[in-house]
């Protein structure tokens, strides 16, 4: 079809390329295809307005010769373009939805295939990993615990058989305590008497001056008149 749109063929026909149907490399093979034909349509495309630009001058070259028939069928040359251009659009937008679908379905057998391996991955893992194991072994790596606990323990215990009781011991501490307590109060000197009297203040002791003064003063006046 589009080597009789483009006016030639190819004289040796390609040969298919095989591919299994489903497949991804199907897959692929179809949008490539798809791509290739929405290259030829897009090159048609450019080929129909070339001609449609052509064909819309001739018609105004014609009409400004006074030549109305020649001008009318470069009009009709030129809407035949323009119906094999619609119809191209159409084609590729045909095209363009092929590929998209095919896109999609690509994607949706690639995670399909994820989740079957994924399946198969969670089958194998849960026949080596079962819940009666996961118990057993669970079982088995207490006791080897509480066996190393064991060793600990007795790794732990004194080396010296003799067993000291703690009530002698503090007894013997309160002993000890007793005897310093006594050394400490014999050798102690006897410290003197510190008065508990306190100490006259200085303007007393200046007042009892001033008395003895004026006493002293009195006995010298009665002296001088007993003379």
């Amino acid at each position: 079809m589009f080597s009789r749109l483009f006016g030639r063929g190819d004289k040796q026909a390609k040969p298919r390329e095989s591919g299994r149907p489903g497949g991804a490399g199907s897959v692929s093979h179809s949008l490539e295809k798809l791509d290739s034909a929405v290259e030829l349509l897009e090159k048609r495309e450019a080929v129909l307005e070339k001609k449609m630009e052509a064909e819309l001058e001739r018609a105004k070259q014609y009409h400004a010769k006074k030549n109305t028939q020649a001008a009318l069928q470069c009009m009709k040359r030129k809407k035949l373009y323009e119906e094999q251009l619609m119809n191209i659009g159409a084609q590729k937008q045909n095209l363009e939805t092929l590929k998209f679908t095919l896109q999609n379905q690509n994607m949706n057998n690639e995670v399909l295939e994820a989740q079957q391996r994924a399946k198969e991955e969670l089958k194998q893992s849960n026949k080596r990993m079962n819940a009666d194991r996961v118990e057993e072994n669970m079982e088995e790596l207490l006791e080897e615990m509480d066996k190393a606990n064991a060793v600990a323990e007795a790794l732990r215990q004194p080396l010296d058989n003799q067993v000291l009781d703690e009530d002698d011991l503090m007894g013997e501490l309160m002993a000890e305590l007793e005897e310093t307590e006594v050394h400490e109060t014999v050798a102690l000197p006897s410290m003197p008497t510190v008065p508990t009297n306190a100490l006259p203040q200085k303007k007393e002791k200046e007042k009892e001056e001033e008395v003895d003064d004026d006493e002293e003063a009195l006995r010298a006046l009665e002296a001088e008149l007993q003379s």
